[in-house]
């Protein structure tokens, strides 16, 4: 009997090879990391250093900081391995950049992600999966599927894991409580949602939190980037007499000085996922990305 050759590349760009260890082994999945340097102008080379002509070649590229590197890697990975002869490319990017700006907040904002989806789209790529995407609504305009993988369930056995299943969960906003709801429902506590408001020109953040009685609470968000809503609502618990609050997110960007705001808002740590490479991490995606590579597979 011959060998059946295997068909399905997971193809790892640069943005992602941190990944590559924490992925368990997937049947009829072959993995290539994708050759890439930086060159002194600062562009980026890639090369595929195997054939992937007839090939289904799923590439795992995250988009975050530096975003436009991230973007342009994507894209070159992607148009290369059409030129070369694959049979399609699925993209699973743990974080998808540019999907905080999904509409027109100020008169002659680019919506930013409806490029970045049409361009994905007109390199060829035929599906996206992504990780709690800060804009889920967009999917439905998306010219291609985009699937959004949701990590509150890994992120509430974690803080069971490390004894803070019984906390009380709070996040921000009406997408916000449905995350909290996701988490407080998997650990079978409680939960509140923050309302916050941002001046769209200033940036300063208003929140206004209904009383919360409990000895512990985890204070939920997608993502941290400068950390001013997560500050403001954890220094709400405290005043209401919280003792100990926690920062957790799916997403850990933490610029401008986001990781002391929080710490000096009262936190007593911050727990992040793996979707970005952070100092920060305490849990791994690596499980949902499995997930859509096996759906991949059927």
């Amino acid at each position: 009997m011959g060998v059946t050759s295997i068909s399905v590349i997971l193809a790892v760009g640069p943005a992602s090879r941190y990944l590559i260890e924490k992925l368990p082994k997937i049947k009829d999945v072959r993995i290539m990391e994708i050759e890439h340097k930086i060159f002194p102008d600062g562009e980026s080379y890639i090369r595929f250093p195997e054939e992937v002509s007839g090939e289904d070649l799923i590439v795992l590229q995250g988009t975050h900081p530096p975003q436009d590197r991230h973007l342009i890697q994507a894209i070159l990975i992607g148009e290369n391995a059409l030129d070369l002869g694959a049979r399609s490319i699925t993209l699973i990017s743990p974080y998808l950049a540019y999907a905080r700006q999904d509409k027109r907040f100020l008169d002659g904002e680019a919506v930013s992600i409806k490029t970045i989806l049409k361009t994905f789209h007109q390199v060829g790529y035929r599906k996206i999966y992504t990780i709690n995407i800060h804009s889920p609504w967009i999917a439905e305009d998306s010219p291609i599927p985009l699937i959004d993988l949701r990590a509150e369930r890994v992120l509430a056995q974690h803080l069971k894991t490390v004894g803070l299943g019984d906390s009380f969960i709070v996040s921000m906003g009406k997408k916000g409580e449905e995350m909290a709801s996701m988490v407080a429902r998997a650990l079978n506590t409680g939960y509140a949602s923050a309302e916050s408001s941002r001046d769209r020109r200033t940036g300063e953040v208003r929140v206004e939190l209904g009383e919360v009685s409990a000895e512990k609470a985890v204070v939920v968000d997608d993502i941290i980037s400068t950390g001013g809503t997560m500050a403001s609502v954890i220094r709400e618990l405290k005043k209401m007499g919280v003792k100990s609050v926690y920062a957790a997110c799916i997403h850990a960007l933490l610029v401008g000085g986001a990781v002391e705001k929080i710490m000096s808002s009262g936190a007593e740590r911050i727990i992040a996922s793996d979707t970005i490479p952070n100092s920060y991490t305490e849990y791994s995606v690596a499980g949902l990305i499995a997930e859509a590579i096996r759906r991949e597979l059927r």
